[in-house]
């Protein structure tokens, strides 16, 4: 990827905070935003990229960290349905072309699955590594 690459990653939590700091040593452009300025403290002292302290569901404060050029954007605060607001923000109102909400709801994950949108769900991530590393057969029972 490279030079070209903007990513947006909004909660700094333990995820986005992880996936904000492996973008940016990887060279990548990346603002990280978050409600919270003592959530920056997970970035670590080699975090290259930007941080916004502010409502990353906020149209305006998508606007100012530049989410029109921005290639990635990535929605990871603690719940779904502001997850689900900030991805369709990206993608529908800003034409973000890659969009990967962080989606615990089954039933969320369907709407923005049906809209375009591949919602990264733990449940579902953690199942089908589970199987791929226990190589047991895998039955209709599952979380999908």
């Amino acid at each position: 990827m490279g030079r070209n690459v903007r990513v947006i990653v909004v909660g700094c939590g333990a995820f986005g905070s992880a996936v904000a700091r492996s973008l940016s040593s990887g060279g990548n452009e990346v603002i990280a935003v978050d409600m919270c300025e003592e959530a920056f403290d997970q970035l670590g002292d080699d975090f290259d990229g930007e941080t916004v302290t502010g409502d990353g569901s906020s149209a305006l404060l998508l606007q100012e960290c530049g989410v029109e050029r921005a290639t990635h954007l990535v929605a990871a605060t603690g719940h779904d349905a502001t997850n689900l607001l900030i991805a369709e923000l990206a993608s529908e109102v800003f034409g973000v072309r890659h969009v990967l909400p962080v989606v615990d709801d089954e039933s969320l994950v369907e709407i923005l699955e049906d809209r375009g949108i591949e919602p990264l769900c733990p449940h579902r991530i953690c199942e089908e590594e589970f199987f791929r590393l226990s190589r047991l057969a895998r039955g209709t029972g599952g979380l999908r």
